[in-house]
């Protein structure tokens, strides 16, 4: 079963899905830009319709608690859409954490996690699927990162949710080892933004260990080419890894919605996917990695099957 905002469904019925995606999200309060934000729900719809016109089925939405996150307003998109969301616990980067991190410990802020995986989110029976985005800063940990992803580990092992991150290159096996070491399963480990790193060496030298990982900044050309999405894509398979894939946009701003002239959540299934058949990925390779990869990974045995509750092994 997988656990989503409205409520939890078989493996089968998650259907194509963004594996990393904010809908309602607020970075503005720390980037100060004016524009780092999405917070209007009648704003955001009509975008997701866009990419559900194109066959998605679902998303993991990856906002952190530090981030702006609000379960009521994801539940009214959900609603109004039909989209199944999959919502998240976590904390960000360490610039965006509330100061109460600084006293707990990683056993006190995994009972954050656990509670809002199992129990509700804010005092809401509104409950997370994901624990999600793990941050860490571009040159390393920062502040209480390491803390938080340990935390991550602890009730990913205690629940069986996945954790999912967002992950530069030189923290990456740090990343996986601190996961592993507090036991978490490596087929629940997605390691996000790897796209935008081009090295297939460096990609294959993390899929061995069994994580998964995702190129999830898709249409984000300005950071990297598709057409480089694509053909490293194809170098994963190629190699064996093609189950341990994941796609997504990471949306994270209103102006990159196509009201904006921008590409919204429409870039993996408008521009890579179609990279990808031309350079000669197959039609169930292309299925697994946004169907049956997301199905399997946030996929929790330990949820009670038609009960809204969880349980879990210490």
């Amino acid at each position: 079963m997988i656990r989503t905002i409205l409520k939890d469904i078989s493996s089968e019925e998650l259907g194509l899905t963004l594996a990393h995606e904010h809908f309602i999200v607020d970075l503005d309060r720390i980037r100060k830009d004016g524009y780092s934000f999405i917070q209007n729900v009648d704003e955001v719809v009509p975008e997701i319709r866009k990419a559900m016109d194109q066959g998605i089925q679902s998303a993991f939405e990856v906002t952190t608690n530090d981030m702006g996150r609000d379960v009521w307003k994801l539940k009214e998109i959900a609603e109004k859409t039909g989209l199944n969301i999959v919502c998240s616990t976590g904390f960000y980067l360490a610039e965006y954490h509330p100061e109460w991190l600084n006293e707990a410990s990683a056993e006190q802020i995994a009972e954050v996690y656990v509670k809002d995986l199992t129990e509700g989110i804010d005092g809401t029976d509104i409950k997370a699927g994901l624990i999600a985005e793990i941050a860490s800063s571009s040159k390393g940990f920062v502040g209480n990162e390491r803390k938080i992803l340990t935390a991550a580990g602890i009730a990913s092992r205690r629940t069986g949710f996945a954790v999912s991150t967002h992950t530069g290159r030189i923290v990456a096996q740090e990343t996986i080892d601190i996961l592993l070491k507090e036991g978490v399963d490596p087929d629940k480990i997605i390691l996000g933004h790897q796209d935008l790193i081009d090295d297939s060496e460096y990609h294959l030298s993390l899929l061995r260990q069994g994580i998964n990982i995702a190129f999830d900044t898709c249409g984000k050309t300005a950071y990297m080419p598709d057409e480089t999405r694509a053909r490293n894509a194809l170098k994963i398979v190629e190699a064996g890894y093609g189950d341990h894939l994941l796609l997504s946009n990471d949306i994270s701003r209103h102006t990159y919605f196509t009201s904006f002239d921008g590409k919204g959540y429409l870039a993996v299934m408008d521009s890579v996917v179609p990279l990808m058949r031309q350079y000669g990925l197959s039609e169930e390779k292309i299925h697994r990695f946004l169907a049956e990869n997301p199905a399997r990974i946030v996929n929790n045995p330990q949820i009670e099957t038609g009960e809204d509750t969880c349980f879990w092994k210490n």
